[in-house]
């Protein structure tokens, strides 16, 4: 049976001519037969450069958001300062070199260097939700991908 002791990185996240990559380990590479038959990833990543290891103990925030006036818990935020420092994004995968083990997509919200953990094609099926609810202070928000990308985010943190 394998343990927790048993994770370990596929790669690591770059920047290179204004995109951001995931550049696979040699080792992992033959992973990504077909990948490119996707248009959208899900990307799980360890946010090391991040979270201390206080972060690691946090369980709630006081007020992270700017229309949300009350504390919330580490499991209601996309925080990386969580018990594990896993993060997970979904991306557009502009091109996928299945050869030299490197993925273009146009943005991630995780810092060059960061390990990459997993990558998991996105199933509409499975993974879209066609009616969804959330609490009123984050209501406003786009509801989609492709709204989000032009939306301030920066605005919407304290």
């Amino acid at each position: 049976m394998q343990s927790l002791a048993d994770l370990r990185s596929i790669g690591t996240i770059t920047t290179a001519n204004g995109r951001f990559q995931l550049n696979i380990h040699p080792e992992y590479t033959p992973a990504l037969l077909h990948l490119s038959d996707f248009s959208h990833a899900l990307i799980l990543w360890w946010a090391d450069q991040a979270v201390t290891e206080q972060d690691r103990s946090t369980l709630q925030f006081p007020a992270p958001y700017a229309k949300a006036n009350h504390e919330i818990g580490t499991f209601a935020s996309r925080s990386p300062a969580r018990p594990n420092p896993i993060g997970l994004s979904l991306v557009s995968l502009l091109n996928v070199d299945e050869q030299s083990g490197l993925i273009t997509i146009p943005y991630i919200d995780a810092e060059p260097g960061t390990p990459l953990l997993d990558i998991k094609p996105y199933f509409p099926a499975s993974d879209k939700v066609e009616q969804s609810n959330g609490p009123d202070w984050c209501k406003h928000w786009p509801q989609s991908y492709e709204a989000s990308a032009d939306f301030n985010w920066t605005a919407e943190f304290t």
